[in-house]
């Protein structure tokens, strides 16, 4: 059965881990708002209909103007290493997740990307513009097309207001989409802080909503920890397959879901050259297209250490060992 924009009921499952994960964020609407894509059959997957899009509280939703019944939005605190460098002053810096939904396909967040300036945005305005959020929008189709495991966009938005990339142009808004926006930057934030229940909370919460298997094993953190493993081998085992550079596999832009998140700097590299690099800013390389397989098997050594209070030493490194035969397995698949 369809759902009107009206008719839905939002609940924000992050929202419940309390202040210390969050800063609460009031998106910044767009001016004069209209569509410039909006993503139909994702719609139509969700229950949505066809039809959502035509209605004025749509537009509303995904230009940053309306908050539906049980939005509760915020913008989410993590820290992360940024080519290689630790840097504790991250965070949702112009993200707002608003909440989520209960669908045939299970839990699904909403977010809005390019909402405005948050808590964490330090001298940043919070805004995007439409140019690398037309890449992003069209990264996450062709991901999905290919059988990628990628955060999706229900929607972009564009408004009359401007932003100054390189030059001016119309200030954009993303709605996306996905079972959850956490980070292995999350987990380093409360880590790093040394502040270890919340780092539990966390972690507990992760495994209750999104690894509930673990619950049932001896040892339901070190199982939590060898399924990321097994996500992230597979996940840069398929972008390898299909030449997708991400640009960017800082920690702060790993999802713990195994996710394809935050594509702005992506691209694909056609004739799969080892050297190729998608984003300007990674000048030695560190994430060219050879080296994706090595990062991610890096970015678990870093949530092996932010673990590492909840999990024997040897455990994460057993689940360490089994990067390499997890990402052959789905690499040299025949499907």
């Amino acid at each position: 059965m369809h759902k009107s924009c009206s008719e839905l009921v939002f609940s924000n499952r992050f929202y419940t881990l309390g202040a210390g994960f969050f800063a609460l964020t009031t998106p910044q609407g767009l001016s004069e708002p209209y569509f410039v894509r909006t993503n139909a059959t994702l719609a139509e997957q969700l229950g949505l209909g066809s039809n959502f899009f035509s209605s004025t509280e749509a537009l509303q939703v995904c230009s940053g103007h309306l908050l539906l019944k049980g939005m509760q939005p915020l913008a989410q605190a993590y820290a992360g290493h940024q080519l290689g460098k630790f840097n504790p002053f991250l965070g949702d810096g112009r993200s707002v997740l608003l909440g989520g939904i209960e669908t045939n396909q299970g839990y699904v967040e909403w977010q809005l990307k390019g909402a405005g300036k948050t808590h964490y945005a330090r001298h940043a305005d919070g805004l995007a513009g439409l140019k690398e959020a037309l890449h992003e929008y069209h990264m996450s189709e062709q991901l999905t097309a290919l059988g990628v495991p990628a955060v999706k966009c229900l929607a972009l938005t564009v408004g009359k207001n401007l932003v100054y990339r390189q030059g001016f142009q119309a200030a954009a808004m993303l709605t996306r989409l996905a079972a959850s926006f956490i980070r292995f930057g999350h987990f380093e934030l409360y880590y790093f802080e040394r502040k270890y229940p919340e780092l539990q909370q966390l972690t507990d919460f992760v495994i209750q909503h999104y690894y509930p298997d673990c619950l049932n094993t001896p040892k339901p953190y070190a199982a939590f920890f060898q399924a990321v493993i097994e996500r992230t081998a597979r996940l840069i085992a398929h972008w390898q397959r299909v030449g997708f550079v991400h640009g960017m596999m800082n920690t702060d832009n790993q999802s713990i879901l195994g996710l394809s998140l935050d594509l702005g700097e992506s691209s694909f590299n056609p004739e799969y050259t080892a050297d190729f690099v998608s984003s300007p800013a990674d000048e030695k390389g560190r994430y060219a297209f050879a080296q994706q397989p090595v990062v991610g098997l890096w970015n678990c050594n870093i949530l092996a250490r932010t673990l590492s209070p909840l999990i024997e030493t040897s455990d994460l490194k057993a689940a360490l060992e089994t990067y390499e035969a997890s990402y052959l397995a789905t690499f040299e698949s025949p499907t």
